[in-house]
């Protein structure tokens, strides 16, 4: 059987209870951390309680045959950060088992398309997800930006993701900020209130920050980092964002 095991947002300090006995009981475990590049200096903590190594996976083996070719002859665990189907790549992997007539399981846990409820605005209310990645030579995609005005155009609110490669290489909220300065100036569209966008950092960790963008672009915060696009907001929205957002939110 394959089995999908979502950590949380941190790892080890989130893991659901029930997965415990099941990573005891697999033959391998593995985690694959390209999606949330958190910390796993204390993943030792949890090899020693189930008692086996974990094997840490880059993006091209978790999406190659290896998981599933391993699930035909033993138990295997997948850890994945946040919850496991909140990443279209192990949808991947579950209809590929199916396919091959694999059973599999899923534990969930909790994920940032929940906690960015911190924000202070209605999950109900949020569009299409949006994601910056770090652009390079000859590669600076912009269909992020029509998610965000497609959504603004709606009335709906907007998370975007921004791209983490490691702790070391990834998308600050300042050049996220500049990207889309820059494609608004370009297209000569100004869809964006740079007063009322947000952003929120490690959410569900003792070192989250949650945050107005404007005022603190130059200050780096560590990943995994997004932005919040608000559109039309409520009455009881306006009041929880001051509420939860109280010491950055001024008179915003």
């Amino acid at each position: 059987m394959l089995y999908l095991i979502g950590t949380g947002l941190y790892y080890i300090n989130d893991l659901p209870l029930r997965a415990v006995e099941t990573l005891k009981a697999c033959g391998e475990v593995f985690l694959e951390r390209y999606t949330n590049p958190n910390d796993v200096s204390n993943i030792g903590e949890l090899e020693k309680i189930i008692g086996k190594k974990i094997n840490v996976l880059g993006r091209e083996r978790v999406e190659s045959d290896l998981l599933v070719e391993k699930a035909a002859e033993e138990d295997v665990c997948l850890l994945v950060p946040g919850d496991p189907l909140a990443a279209t790549t192990h949808m991947s992997l579950i209809t590929e088992a199916c396919e091959k007539g694999i059973k599999y399981r899923i534990i969930h846990s909790s994920s940032i398309f929940s906690a960015i409820g911190e924000t202070g605005l209605s999950l109900y209310k949020f569009g299409g997800t949006a994601s910056i990645p770090i652009y390079s030579e000859g590669y600076k995609p912009e269909s992020f930006f029509d998610v965000i005005k497609m959504n603004r155009k709606d009335g709906m609110h907007t998370l975007v993701l921004l791209e983490a490669r490691d702790e070391k290489n990834f998308l600050d909220i300042g050049k996220a900020a500049e990207t889309l300065k820059n494609i608004e100036r370009k297209r000569g569209e100004k869809i964006l209130d740079w007063d009322t966008i947000m952003f929120a950092s490690r959410l569900g960790s003792e070192q989250q920050e949650i945050g107005f963008v404007k005022g603190s672009e130059n200050r780096v915060h560590s990943p995994p980092v997004c932005l919040v696009i608000p559109g039309e907001m409520s009455d009881y929205e306006k009041e929880a964002v001051r509420a939860l957002l109280a010491d950055t939110a001024d008179s915003k």
